[in-house]
């Protein structure tokens, strides 16, 4: 089911919801109705969840893969398959030579191993990533990438921030 679908079953419970409480207020509707009604937004939200975090941990696993193929292309120093990985503004923002001195060096990130992968809407869909990152000079420092789906359904990232190193 869509987004536009899932939204509108959401706001469809929701206005059940009110009409019910609306009803047993002003006691308007027979009992039979505001139990029915009832029912069928309990339903309704029941099936909302289901569909809303079904979403999140479809999209999770394509989100989680993108920032593991960025960090594998940092450790391995192939700075230009991880610039690919980028979102358009974020390329547009640093060239690729700038890019590759960033992230070589004292810089330089040896190795990683990811926590956690969280799923942020409604809207465009926005992925959080944590990890912890090993540089080459032996430091262990937080890594928190953020993620972006773009037009073409590909993931890309948007920020990666570790302390003051980037």
């Amino acid at each position: 089911m869509s987004g536009r679908w899932t939204r509108a079953l959401g706001i469809l419970a929701i206005g059940l919801i009110l009409v019910v409480c609306y009803g047993c207020v002003t006691r308007n509707l027979p009992v039979w109705e505001i139990v029915a009604l009832g029912i069928i937004a309990a339903i309704g939200v029941v099936a909302w969840t289901a569909l809303t975090v079904t979403k999140a941990v479809r999209e999770r696993g394509p989100a989680q893969a993108t920032a593991t193929a960025y960090l594998d292309a940092l450790v391995a120093a192939e700075f230009a398959v991880a610039y690919e990985l980028l979102t358009e503004q974020r390329r547009q923002a640093s060239d690729l030579p700038t890019f590759s001195d960033l992230h070589s060096g004292g810089q330089r990130l040896t190795g990683y191993s990811v926590e956690g992968t969280t799923i942020v809407g409604p809207g465009q869909p926005r992925a959080e990533v944590l990890a912890q990152a090993r540089f080459v000079d032996g430091e262990v420092a937080p890594l928190q990438l953020l993620l972006i789906r773009q037009a073409d359904g590909q993931w890309r990232v948007a920020e990666g921030r570790t302390g003051a190193r980037w």
